[in-house]
């Protein structure tokens, strides 16, 4: 009798009970959720920037860049520039040096402490003397600088880290001026002095206007020196333009014979030779002026 009782209420809850299974399904263990893997570190960054250029004389340019390395760890990173490469004007210079501290670049180790930024100056050196004439693209009238660093990073005994860094720079090209003598003109012919008005005309091949602020020379005449003289707050000569001054000198026949006074008087052509020194002012303010010395040759009438 009780089994049939137990049966007959079995079937008379389970039209209820059914539901709630559907809705309370039998409790699982959620899965075990594998750990989260640690973010990358970070990894020290260099950035090279330039500065400025400093000149003592137009064959000789200094180039100042600023080199900026981010320690991210908080562990201290040593530094080292294990390679340099300089393009200028999209060829490499032999006469080209790369300085930091006063040292050569290959030579320095550097350290950053853990999460700093390291700052440092270096100095590119450039003997423009020993390059070509023309070379490479915009030669002419600019030079382009590409600086390239190749670094290297290390944190303690780890691996060492690669990393690169480069900036560009450009700067124009200076070029002495020329000088030519047009004409020597001879003022008045006595056995002891003989005044000389010498034209001479001053090319300028920038593509910016320069100042003639001094001249020292010496005149030689077919091999004789004749006279010299000094000249100060000479002329300015326009941007890829030229200029001519008139040069008052007087030679001193005293010590020479008569003859070479009659020779003079009756030349109507004479291989001349101008040497000496200039200070010409540039504007430009990394090199407001430089000096230059000068040699030129060739022939010129003699007027009267």
């Amino acid at each position: 009798m009780l089994p049939i009782l137990i049966d007959e209420m079995r079937k008379c809850l389970f039209p209820f009970l059914f539901p709630l299974l559907l809705i309370f399904p039998a409790c699982k263990s959620p899965p075990a959720s594998s750990p989260a893997a640690p973010p990358p570190e970070k990894t020290p960054a260099a950035t090279l920037e330039f500065e400025r250029i400093e000149a003592d004389r137009i064959d000789h340019i200094s180039l100042y860049y600023h080199l900026t390395v981010e320690n991210p760890r908080p562990a201290p990173l040593q530094i080292e520039v294990r390679g340099w490469k300089l393009s200028l004007n999209e060829l490499e210079p032999e006469a080209a040096a790369l300085t930091l501290d006063g040292a050569d670049v290959s030579d320095a180790r550097l350290t950053a402490g853990g999460n700093s930024v390291l700052e440092k100056t270096l100095v590119l050196e450039l003997d423009l003397q020993a390059l070509p004439d023309s070379f490479g693209s915009m030669s002419e009238y600019e030079y382009l600088a590409d600086l390239s660093l190749d670094m290297a990073y290390r944190y303690g005994n780890g691996p060492p880290l690669a990393g690169a860094t480069s900036a560009a720079a450009s700067f124009p090209r200076i070029r002495e001026p020329e000088f030519t003598i047009t004409s020597i003109a001879i003022l008045q012919a006595e056995l002891i002095n003989t005044r000389f008005k010498v034209s001479l005309r001053i090319d300028n091949p920038n593509p910016f206007p320069v100042d003639l602020s001094s001249l020292d020379y010496e005149l030689y005449g077919e091999g004789r020196f004749w006279a010299d003289g000094r000249e100060q707050d000479v002329l300015h000569i326009p941007a890829q333009g030229s200029a001519e001054t008139k040069l008052f000198l007087t030679m001193n026949f005293i010590d020479m014979k008569r003859h070479l006074l009659d020779e003079i008087i009756a030349m109507r052509l004479v291989r001349y030779r101008f040497t000496g020194e200039a200070e010409v002012g540039t504007g430009i303010s990394w090199l407001p002026e430089f000096h230059m010395g000068f040699d030129h040759s060739g022939n010129s009438t003699v007027l009267r």
